[in-house]
């Protein structure tokens, strides 16, 4: 009988997170769908689309566009994002028979005294009952013409996100109800617009931030060493900078480095890194003012940031943000995806990238295939020479492309992304649940065998590489493209490799042949 109430009691338990969780995911989809609603009180029929950013020439030209919303048949509202001064605004944008009825700011990054202002109804108010027949304009003072929306002061780079999001939206709209193919809006603001910035930079965590100017640099105890900057081109450049250490000038503030996960620098050109806890620990991040007993050049300041004995990758010129990060989403693997098959449906776009159209697929499409992706984790791309980056979602999704034919492919590139600064040979890419291999790459970094003339990658140490862990009690499927499943116990996962044949992946125990044409291993 005791057993009998346990039971029940832990029923009804996990049917209430249940619905909560479900309760949680449908009234924030239906928060943003109300304040659709609120634009549209007429409509009757209001439909999410999320696969808008499909469409090719909207994904090429209006990267920001995330999802839309069609209203009694026609797509008038959109969800847009751009990256602003601390990181992606986004916002909701009304268009009517060819009129932006207004705006809504749905989220946003910026620090309440730099640009908090950009979610003011003064401000929102200035987006209303314009004709969308011409882009937006911003300016600074006063309004000249109809297309014309004055700015927050000094909040330009924000200001201009939101003007960059509307601009996004109408384009779209022009195209998908007008049939009107308008010039295209980038996703990210131009370096140009943060001239007024390069003498200062900001420091955020938690709920606060300071800011340091290029003369306030110079006060703290500063570090004078000889370093060497190694890209990913093989190019090595040997410098002596001068600068004080993030730990110290974060000890001035009385914060100690030790309690975050990990930090992120951005860069006034949309450039970013993720140095995790580790790195941290065994290196010194130098906020670097002078090279070589010369300060930096207008186009690197106001500092710009060297770690020692890291890759190019982790060092930023022209540092905006760095930002403290108490917690970060934890991996845990339980899908491994064959890059070839999981994109096959993806219909490739051929970057030009440095003087050379290769193939590459854009990497908002391949996470719109994973069932979960969590915002708030990272994107960790992973080579072949041991480096391995991460980078915000946001920023991959929205500008990111795996290039995958031609030189040291495959390689993440991306709108103002510097050759060298690249993960090159690419062996596997990752979120916080699902990662996606390159079996030709892996075999540079796995135990191999040679299996009926072909070489065997062993699929523990594809799976380890590829962040997945598990316990004794976890069993592993192979699923094949026909559908068809395959369970492994740990003994049987531990003796099985995968061997890359022309177009499939075969899965083998031994010399014995038990799949064909794999398309991922998941963790049960």
């Amino acid at each position: 009988m005791m057993k009998n109430k346990k039971f029940y009691l832990i029923f009804i338990i996990i049917m209430i997170a249940v619905i909560g969780v479900l309760f949680f995911f449908n009234n924030a989809a239906s928060g943003e769908e109300l304040k659709v609603e609120a634009f549209y009180p007429e409509g009757k029929k209001i439909k999410l689309i999320k696969d808008i950013s499909d469409d090719m020439f909207i994904s090429l030209n209006f990267p920001g566009v995330k999802r839309a919303y069609e209203i009694d048949g026609e797509v008038k509202a959109y969800v847009v994002s751009c990256v602003g001064y601390n990181g992606p605004i986004d916002v909701l944008v009304a268009i009517d028979n060819d009129e932006l009825i207004g705006i809504e700011i749905l989220y946003h990054e910026e620090s309440l005294d730099y640009a908090g202002h950009i979610e003011s109804d003064w401000f929102l108010e200035r987006f209303k009952n314009m004709s969308i027949d011409k882009y937006l304009n911003l300016v600074v003072l006063d309004k000249e013409n109809p297309e014309d929306i004055v700015q927050v002061t000094g909040a330009t780079v924000s200001s201009q996100a939101v003007v960059n999001a509307v601009n996004a939206a109408i384009g779209a709209y022009q195209y998908k109800v007008n049939n009107i193919e308008m010039e295209g809006v980038a996703d990210v603001i131009p370096q140009e617009m943060w001239g007024k910035d390069t003498n200062s930079f900001a420091i955020n965590w938690d709920d606060n931030s300071i800011r340091i100017d290029a003369e306030k640099i110079k006060e703290y105890e500063q570090v004078e060493m000889e370093v060497v900057l190694i890209n990913t081109a093989g190019t090595e450049t040997t410098m002596k900078v001068k600068g004080p250490t993030l730990r110290h000038v974060l000890e001035s503030e009385g914060i100690d480095l030790k309690d975050y996960e990990g930090i992120g620098i951005t860069g006034r050109d949309g450039y970013y890194t993720m140095v995790d806890k580790e790195k941290l620990e065994s290196n010194d991040v130098i906020l670097v003012w002078q090279v070589n007993e010369k300060d930096l050049k207008e186009d690197e300041k106001p500092v710009r940031v060297a770690i020692p004995n890291e890759l190019g990758p982790y060092w930023v010129k022209m540092v905006s943000n760095i930002d403290l990060y108490g917690e970060i989403s934890p991996k845990d693997i339980d899908k491994v995806h064959i890059f070839n098959p999981l994109t096959e449906d993806i219909e490739p776009y051929y970057y030009e990238y440095y003087g050379n159209k290769d193939k590459s697929i854009e990497v908002g499409k391949i996470l719109n295939k994973f069932d979960i992706v969590d915002e708030k984790g990272f994107f960790t791309m992973a080579a072949s020479d041991g480096l391995i980056k991460n980078e915000t979602i946001s920023l991959v999704r929205q500008r990111y492309f795996i290039k995958v034919e031609g030189k040291n492919a495959p390689m993440n590139i991306a709108p103002n992304f510097k050759l060298g600064m690249n993960v090159k040979n690419m062996t596997h890419f990752s979120t916080t649940k699902d990662a996606v291999i390159f079996p030709e790459k892996m075999a540079e970094v796995v135990r191999t065998k040679d299996i009926n003339g072909k070489e065997g990658l062993l699929l523990e140490d594809v799976l380890l590489t590829a962040d997945m862990r598990w316990t004794d009690e976890n069993r592993f499927i192979v699923v094949g493209k026909d559908d068809s499943k395959v369970e492994l116990s740990l003994e049987e996962m531990l003796i099985c490799y995968i061997v890359e044949d022309k177009d499939q992946v075969i899965l083998c125990q031994g010399e014995r042949e038990i799949m064909k044409d794999v398309i991922r291993i998941e963790k049960k």
